[in-house]
């Protein structure tokens, strides 16, 4: 509890009103470099009237020693894939989304997106090593201090139900209307092994549950990596309207319920619905559960609070409770300063925006975008606008999204332990593994395996090495957070 200056508490005791406001006027000459949070103020004419009252506290400088006892850095020691032209192609790439076994082990898993892809000419996609096979990998964490490093204990290969490997080539199952070429510029046909995992949740029996951005799917694999079914927009076994997911916006982060009854998945952002804006700038993202007994799916939406104007999506949803989940919110820029936040939300009193909706003058229509209300679709209703208008107009035809509230300021620690972005400066946070009921996290960067161009304009392509705020090119990094001891500037 904050306390009065000891000059204040002097005065104070004289038991006079002239006492009582010269102190007052003597600590207010030194409040710009107060740090304690209240001073002493009179009220009335008397000494006994005289209470504590509230002050703004000026900005507080970063206290790097206090934010870096709050965490331990682990590296992902994996050898390269690939050299090309004298730049690596890491093989430290499983930070598209994270999660600890849900059997009380130690073990972690992480999970690769596609594969190595850059931006081409002409809005085309270059993926280096067209054959790359995604996949998952478990891992240990051991060591602590500077001998903290994640161990990669096994790779699994995601695989179809006929045994054939998944690729990262535009699936022929949902596509996105995008060309991807080798480095020769040669184009890549689209594939129906075409996949690109963004969502990863682990069963207590070793299956895994993987989200993509292609259909959007989430599939089912078994603890070899082998696909056991895919639920889809396309068949109805997901909401139909999530097939108008914006490319490569599909469903992002994944989770279980901690009782393994529920998946429950985000999108990275709004749908591009028939009758509103384009998915940019829609402030609402759609939450999808899905109950793995009766395969029942319902749908609630999410309110990004920097709303879009500073590039901001969502990455990852993890499971605290069965209502309750962290969602990673973040722009793309490297630290320091950037825009990384969880977020921790709670789905009870959300509407349900799914065909089971009970929303007033409301239809369900799958081929016109879904829950109409009034007849137009959420993100119609949402708009092209702020976080605060779109919420307003969705609130007035009975729509509420999900509640929520600072968890962790991700940028302002990191920050706060290197100023220049040196440490944990990633511009891709995109998994959350929550341990022991949320008294820690484990957050990973997707490392984009290190290249983030091209050295040419035309073919044959060269690449160019994805460089960090520290000088060093990207890799896989896992950074585990003890909220109990993170200083209280960057969590509520």
């Amino acid at each position: 509890m904050s306390r009065p200056l000891p000059f204040v508490r002097r005065r104070l005791r004289a038991g006079t009103a002239v006492g009582v406001t010269a102190a007052i006027v003597g600590a207010a000459a030194l409040i710009p470099a107060l740090t304690v949070g209240t001073v002493v103020a009179p009220v009335g004419s008397g000494p006994a009237a005289a209470h504590v009252a509230s002050w703004p506290l000026p900005p507080q400088p970063p206290r790097p020693g206090a934010a870096r006892a709050a965490v331990t850095l682990y590296a992902e020691n994996v050898a390269p894939l690939a050299t090309i032209g004298g730049v690596q192609i890491g093989g430290s790439a499983f930070g598209s989304s994270f999660t600890k076994a849900p059997w009380g082990s130690d073990l972690y898993y992480g999970l690769t997106d596609r594969g190595p892809n850059v931006d081409g000419p002409n809005a085309t996609k270059i993926e280096p090593l067209p054959d790359f096979n995604p996949a998952i990998g478990e891992f240990a964490l051991v060591g602590s201090g500077s001998r903290a490093h994640a161990v990669l204990l096994r790779t699994i290969p995601l695989r179809a139900a006929d045994g054939s490997g998944y690729n990262g080539r535009v699936s022929l199952a949902g596509g996105t209307g995008e060309t991807i070429t080798d480095l020769t510029g040669t184009a890549l046909d689209p594939s129906p092994y075409g996949y690109d995992p963004e969502g990863l949740a682990v069963l207590r029996d070793g299956t895994f549950w993987v989200s993509d951005e292609y259909g959007p799917f989430i599939t089912h694999f078994d603890r070899t990596g082998r696909q056991l079914e895919r639920l889809s927009p396309f068949d109805g076994s997901l909401p139909v309207e999530l097939s108008l997911r914006d490319p490569n916006k599909g469903m992002e982060g994944l989770t279980v319920t901690p009782d393994g009854r529920m998946l429950v998945g985000i999108m990275q952002a709004a749908l591009n619905a028939p009758d509103g804006p384009k998915s940019k700038n829609v402030p609402v993202v759609r939450i999808v559960t899905v109950d793995l007994a009766s395969r029942q799916t319902h749908e609630y939406l999410y309110a990004l609070h920097a709303g879009d104007s500073v590039g901001t999506t969502v990455s990852e949803i993890a499971a605290l409770n069965a209502h309750e989940f962290l969602v990673d919110e973040r722009d793309s820029a490297k630290e320091p300063a950037a825009n990384k936040k969880l977020y921790r939300i709670d789905l009870r009193g959300a509407t349900d925006v799914s065909k089971h909706a009970q929303v007033p003058n409301a239809t369900y229509r799958e081929v016109h975008g879904g829950l109409l209300v009034g007849g137009r679709t959420i993100e119609a209703i949402a708009g092209k606008n702020s976080t605060a208008t779109a919420t307003a107009n969705l609130a007035a035809v009975g729509v509420t999204p999900a509640t929520s509230r600072l968890f962790l300021d991700i940028g302002g620690l990191v920050t706060a332990i290197a100023p220049d972005g040196s440490f944990f400066g990633h511009d891709k946070v995109e998994g959350v593994a929550v341990v022991d009921g949320g008294r820690s996290v484990v957050l990973s960067n997707d490392s984009d395996f290190g290249i983030d161009g091209t050295t040419t304009t035309t073919p044959p392509f060269g690449l160019q090495a994805k460089i960090l705020p520290n000088g060093r090119q990207d890799s896989g990094e896992l950074l585990k957070v003890d909220l109990a001891k993170v200083p209280a500037e960057y969590r509520r």
